[in-house]
């Protein structure tokens, strides 16, 4: 898995951070997912879709939302039947 850092909001005292993940070695081709971390806790989705586009959209969304690592899972359900 690769992680690259997206964005990071502050909620409260703690700090969330957004990153893409992609499962595939090379960046540019393959599924993108998301992870976000906070407190210890995080949120690992994979494989949301093959548009890296697309799922940095959902992480501007999530982090304007602040969303936490708990309700991430959520978030994203909504957003992809949404779509």
């Amino acid at each position: 898995m690769r992680k690259f850092f997206f964005d990071s909001a502050a909620l409260g005292e703690r700090t969330v951070e957004y990153s893409l993940v992609t499962c595939t070695p090379e960046a540019d081709r393959g599924e993108y997912g998301i992870l976000v971390e906070s407190g210890g806790e995080q949120a690992l989705i994979p494989a949301i879709s093959v548009s890296r586009f697309r799922v940095q959209e959902l992480l501007g969304l999530m982090c304007r939302g602040l969303v936490t690592p708990v309700t991430a899972r959520d978030v994203t359900e909504d957003w992809l039947a949404a779509i």
